[in-house]
């Protein structure tokens, strides 16, 4: 087939510039956007896929070796495509399952991009030495990311990102704004170093410079013709300098991902290690299979270990390693809150799987799902707009075919692995079975975890570089076919110039419009749209008009700001705040259309004229039906919550033993108390977590030795929503004498 006449050489430049340039996604922030560290990353990567397909689909219009492979994966993702887009027709809001929220910028608008960057990427790179290149891209931006991330933790000077703030002290987060996105770019890169490491570290057999001597002299008169001197002798050289740079890379990841002290992230990199070792068990022969052995049997003990202490329901009391990482990873347990929390997320997902078996709720409307499911403790703990778990999040959000789908992609993905590093020689198996841990690594964390752009990005180049295995693990015969009419009616259509003409300006203006859209996005993000202390509703109203599919995350904030300001402005200025009011009612009809289950906007609404009902009893009506309404989407969540106070009737009973009984009574919305200990002045530390309210007495381990030992209770609905602490009357255990209570 002739190509049109295009500079292919130009073309492939600028796609692999472009597909470079997404590696910068995780160091993108924008301070001027609400949610600056998510908005601007998910406009930076999806602008730079708009750019990089419209030039793919230029060049493999014009010439077919740039078209996509033959492959199972890129059928599966598109079929996970096809069902996100069918369930989120079929769901409770079609707007938010296409756009998300500013907080997440997910959706199947989002998922559309990556899939086209993973067609890219398979159609563009198919040399290993072409994906070499680009998974060490991938893996030195996450050195670069983590050696930023240590410099801001021994407090150097960083230029840029000196100034972004640190939120979550003492673990890290760096330009990503939250630890466990640190987490998951550090596990996505530290196999990928480590294995480029172990690569370099293996011998390979290398032509050296080093001829073979020349012959001896004869020893007659005759003169003999002098033989060639001996080719080049191939021997096995390892790669020192390329070893130890990537040794380095491997040991600042494993750094940063120390510093995030995510528990998620500890498991992703636990089931990594595992996933290679494994592999090495099998493959590897000698010494390798031994050690690959060992490590087994050390990961075997370990997560023993760890599950005993997990399930201990009363060691809630960090080991005291000495770093404050280090206590907060090794603290963890069946009780802390942040495992409660995303234990009845699970539940809830489980429940609105169960309800909508078939295609869910659609696509990023898990938030419906907890209000409308979640009972006990997630009744009252802070509300997951997402699952906390990819698993649960896939099965109640796009039901069983979406599950389907997803399970049928990462089962696939393995095998191709498997099979593909099967048949590779030793040296070059290396970065297939260490991209393999990489994958199954995340897959875990992503078990307790969501989406982001940056999570999103690496699993597409890692899924891309294991489509480009297919061809050694996948046999011709049995590799995906287009239907026979549809094969020969497309290639009928592709041999005619003004059809590729036609659909590459069809590409380039959906890359236009694609790019317009993120404009749209960006501007309506704007800080600028916040509140003023005059409180001008231009301000506002500028956000929710800038992008309407958007537009429920500013109303969220107009009714919450109203619920705390609205009342002062209706006692100084009537009618300027009947005028704001009925502003938000038009806007709240406006957000009941978009998404009409979204409880915690029905709330929001509630809670708004409830609160300016104090000054004008004529919205005491409106009140009461939007609180009826959130009853409704959220059963057994409270719509006006009471103010929370601390436990009370605090009292302490000796036992026979010596220990003592300390004993409360829960108070209203509580969600879980927590009661702490310190001796002697010393430092507080939890030691109980309780999340039934029919528990109401706890006898503490101790203490034993003397000393005076206090202890304090508070009640919680999620960390950071919890009430003031009360005391119990002083324990003191004197050296060898009684022990006594006392005032505290």
């Amino acid at each position: 087939m002739t190509g049109l006449p295009v500079p292919e050489k130009a073309l492939r430049r600028a796609i692999f510039a472009g597909i470079a340039l997404l590696f910068a996604t995780a160091f993108v922030i924008t301070p001027g956007t609400i949610f600056p560290f998510v908005v601007g990353k998910a406009l930076w990567s999806r602008s730079l896929v708009e750019i990089v397909f419209a030039l793919w689909a230029v060049l493999a219009l014009a010439r077919s070796q740039y078209r996509p492979p033959r492959s199972w994966l890129l059928v599966l993702l598109a079929a996970g495509l096809a069902i996100a887009l069918l369930a989120a027709w079929f769901g409770v809001s079609v707007e938010r399952s296409l756009w998300s929220s500013y907080e997440r910028m997910q959706g199947v608008v989002d998922a559309a991009h990556w899939f086209v960057l993973a067609l890219v990427l398979a159609s563009m790179l198919r040399g290993g030495a072409e994906w070499r290149s680009l998974l060490g891209l991938s893996a030195a931006a996450g050195a670069a990311m983590a050696g930023l991330v240590v410099a801001r933790h021994y407090e150097l000077d960083v230029p840029f990102f000196g100034q972004v703030p640190e939120r979550h002290l003492p673990r890290m987060s760096g330009p990503l704004g939250n630890p466990t996105y640190l987490s998951v770019y550090m596990l996505f890169n530290l196999p990928l170093a480590a294995g480029f490491a172990l690569r370099a570290w293996l011998p390979a057999a290398r032509t050296v410079a080093v001829q073979a001597p020349p012959p001896p002299r004869p020893r007659g008169r005759g003169r003999q013709p002098r033989k060639a001197p001996a080719p080049p002798v191939p021997r096995p050289v390892p790669c020192w300098p390329g070893g130890l740079a990537w040794t380095v890379a491997a040991a600042l990841l494993l750094w940063g991902l120390a510093l995030a002290g995510s528990v998620g992230g500890f498991a992703g990199l636990f089931a990594a290690i595992a996933f290679v070792a494994l592999g090495y068990a099998v493959l590897a022969r000698g010494r390798g299979r031994w050690a690959a052995c060992a490590a087994i049997a050390v990961l075997g003990l370990s997560a023993v270990g760890i599950a005993l202490r997990f399930v201990d329901a009363d060691r809630t009391a960090a080991l005291g390693v000495g770093h404050p990482v280090a206590d907060y990873v090794a603290s963890v347990h069946l009780q802390r809150p942040s495992v409660q929390s995303r234990l009845t997320a699970w539940e809830a997902g489980l429940e609105g799987f169960a309800a909508r078996p078939v295609l869910g709720w659609g696509p990023e409307n898990f938030g419906t799902v907890f209000g409308r499911f979640a009972s006990g403790y997630g009744a009252v703990t802070e509300p997951h707009d997402l699952a906390h778990s990819k698993l649960v999040e896939v099965a109640a959000t796009t039901g069983g075919l979406g599950l389907a789908a997803w399970l049928a992609l990462w089962g696939s993905a393995f095998v191709v692995v498997w099979r593909a590093a099967r048949a590779m020689e030793a040296r070059e198996r290396v970065l297939a079975v260490f991209v393999g841990g990489a994958l199954f690594g995340a897959l875990v964390q992503s078990l307790f975890l969501f989406d982001t752009a940056v999570g999103s990005l690496q699993s597409m180049v890692l899924l891309g570089f294991v489509v480009s295995l297919e061809a050694a693990a996948v046999p011709e015969r049995r590799r995906p076919r287009m239907p026979a009419g549809i094969a020969r009616a497309g290639a009928a259509l592709l041999r005619r110039g003004t059809a590729r003409i036609a659909a590459g300006v069809v590409a380039v203006a959906l890359a236009a419009i694609g790019l317009a859209v993120n404009h749209a996005i960006y501007r309506a993000a704007g800080v600028d749209h916040l509140p003023r202390g005059d409180w001008s509703w231009r301000n506002m109203a500028g956000g929710i008009d800038g992008f309407r599919p958007l537009a429920n995350t500013w109303r969220w904030w107009l009714f919450n700001e109203l619920a705390l300001h609205g009342p002062r402005i209706l006692a100084e200025d009537g009618a300027r705040a009947r005028g704001l009011l009925a502003w938000a009612g038009r806007e709240g009809g406006e957000a009941a259309h978009m998404e009409p289950t979204n409880w915690q906007i029905v709330h929001g609404l509630a809670r708004m004229y409830r609160a300016v009902a104090e000054t004008g009893p004529e919205y005491g009506a409106k009140a009461r039906h939007h609180a009826e309404r959130g009853r409704a989407l959220a059963p057994n969540r409270a719509v006006f919550p009471s103010v929370l106070e601390p436990p009370d009737g605090l009292g302490v009973r000796e036992l026979q033993d010596g220990r003592h009984e300390l004993r409360w009574r829960w108070s209203e919305g509580t969600g879980y108390i927590v009661v702490s200990q310190a001796r002697d002045g010393g430092p507080w530390r939890h030691i109980l977590h309780a999340y039934d309210p029919a528990r109401t007495s706890f006898v503490p381990p101790g203490p034993k030795s003397p000393g005076v030992w206090r202890y304090r209770i508070k009640a919680c609905r999620y960390p950071g929503a919890c009430s003031t602490a009360a005391l119990w009357p002083a324990i003191v255990r004197p050296a060898g004498g009684v022990v006594r209570g006392s005032t505290p």
